[in-house]
Parts: structure tokens; sequence; C-alpha cells
């Protein structure tokens, strides 16, 4: 019995001290640290987002870059479509000025001028009187149409320079003056002004009107003329009132391609054949040149 009991003793000493002896290895496991498998989850995310974020930038870089080439192309386009701007007063008189010697020297157009009496020649009592006279030089001719064909009445029309045409009444190459274009306005390319009233302009550029055009009738050129036609009628005397003087100037692509002018005039005559006749009259002038090529 006490060798049973001792025996027991023993086996329990020796179970005590291999239970001791396992304590010092350390203890193994299977399962994955928590803290670790978090850190892979995010650096997993992490490249991810970035890549996200690198593609959205280069999305709105692209869409910035497209913005900025629409709208410059937008500029473009709006640039070649808008038309020149339409030049000052100052600017228009060098140009008009320099485009008609241009247009007188080497041009091409179609000039057509009518002249129209709103009061033909009235020289009272006296009419049969001269009438006499010119008719016995010309049957077909009268005081109406000798001194109308002065004055410029009736109309005159020709394809320039293939047809002639009286130099006073072609395209002439205008001098004038920022200050001579009164009521100046432009529009889109097409350019109206005023010339100021003229009493017997002379054709030296003297004056606005002249600076413009030739088409005008001087004193000389009524004295003259019928001196030409028949001594029996002598000119004392001529007084011409030019007004209501406007001008269009059509512009395209840096040329005159339209010029169209008008005025109205009132004359006074002093004639003497066998006694002293005081005549008037009155008329108005409508020219345009058309089709101008240079």
């Amino acid at each position: 019995m006490k060798k049973l009991l001792a025996l027991l003793m023993a086996l329990a000493m020796v179970f005590t001290l291999a239970a001791c002896g396992g304590n010092d290895e350390p203890e193994t496991t299977t399962e994955a640290p928590v803290a670790d498998a978090t850190d892979d989850v995010n650096a997993t995310e992490a490249p991810s987002e970035v890549e996200s974020t690198e593609a959205a930038s280069e999305v709105e870089s692209t869409e910035a870059a497209s913005e900025v080439e629409s709208t410059e192309a937008a500029t473009e386009e709006a640039t070649e479509a808008a038309p020149a701007a339409d030049m000052t007063a100052a600017e228009f008189a060098a140009f008009i000025n320099a485009e008609t010697a241009k247009i007188a020297k080497s041009g091409k157009y179609t000039a057509n001028r009518v002249c129209k009496y709103t009061n033909p020649i009235d020289v009272g009592g006296a009419t049969d009187i001269l009438n006499g006279i010119i008719r016995a030089i010309d049957k077909e001719s009268s005081l109406d149409t000798v001194v109308g064909d002065f004055l410029g009445i009736g109309t005159k029309k020709a394809n320039v320079p293939a047809e002639d045409l009286d130099g006073d009444y072609k395209i002439k190459a205008t001098a004038l003056k920022p200050e001579d274009l009164g009521s100046f306005a432009a529009k889109d390319g097409v350019y109206t002004f005023t010339l100021k009233n003229e009493t017997d302009p002379k054709k030296t550029g003297a004056t606005p009107f002249n600076r413009f055009t030739n088409d005008f009738i001087t004193h000389e050129e009524v004295v003259e003329g019928i001196a030409e036609f028949t001594t029996a009628i002598k000119v004392n005397s001529t007084t011409v009132n030019y007004k209501n003087i406007k001008v269009e100037v059509k512009v395209a692509d840096g040329k005159i391609t339209n010029i169209k002018y008008s005025y109205a005039f009132d004359a006074k005559l002093a004639l003497k054949a066998v006694v002293t006749i005081n005549g008037t009259g009155a008329a108005v002038t409508d020219g345009t040149f058309s089709n101008i090529k240079y």
C-alpha cells in the first residue's frame, strides 16, 4: 500500500515537471493579426484612390484644354467673319482721294447722269427773239436746248473708257479734306456726306464741290459755248448756285464699288441780243458710277 502511494506521488511529480517545462516555448497560432489585415486593405485601396484622382485630373485637364481650344477657335472664326471697321472722316478722305486717283487713271465703270429742268430757261418776252436767232442757225435747237446743253441738261451714259464721255462727267481724282465732308456718316461700308453750297465754283480745286467733281458749269464755259454757237448772242454775266449736294460711296474689300451724287442748281443769265435780256432757270442732277473695277 505504501509502495503504491509512493509510485502515484512520483508519477504526479513527473507530470507536474513536464507541464512546467512546456510553458517555456512560445505559443503558436494560425490566426493573422487583425492590425496586419487592416494595413493590407488600406495599402490596396490607397493606390486605387490615387489612380482615380489622377484620372479625374487628367479628364478635367483635357476638358479644360478642349474648352480653351473651342473658345480660341470661336474667337478666330468671329474675327474672320467680322467686317472691316468703318473709317473715320479723316481716314475716308485719304481713302477716296487715293482710290479715285486709281480709277481715274485706269479704271473701268459705267457712268449714268441725268439732269432735268425744274424751271426751264425763262427770258420773259425775249424768248421768241432768242429762239428766232437760234433756229436760224439750227432748226432743231432752241433757247432751252442751247443753254441747257451748257448747263448739262439731259442724259449722259457711257461705259468708260470704251465709250466717249465728256471729261466733266467722269470720275475725278478727288482732293477732299476731312472738313469738306459735312454730315459724314459710315455704316457697313456705305459712306454718305454732304458738300457745302457753292456759287459760281471754279475748276481749280479751291472749293469742296470742285475737289469732288468737275460736273458743273462756269461763266467762262457758257461764254465760250455761246460764242461758238452764234455771235448774235453775248453773255454778259452768269450766276449759278449749287445746293443740296449729297454723295454716297460704297466700299467693299477695300475698294470703291459705287459712287452716287446729286445736287440742285439755279441759274441767272444776263444775255445781249439787240437788247439786254435777263433769264433764269433751275434743274436737278443725279449721277451714278457703277460696276467700278480697277
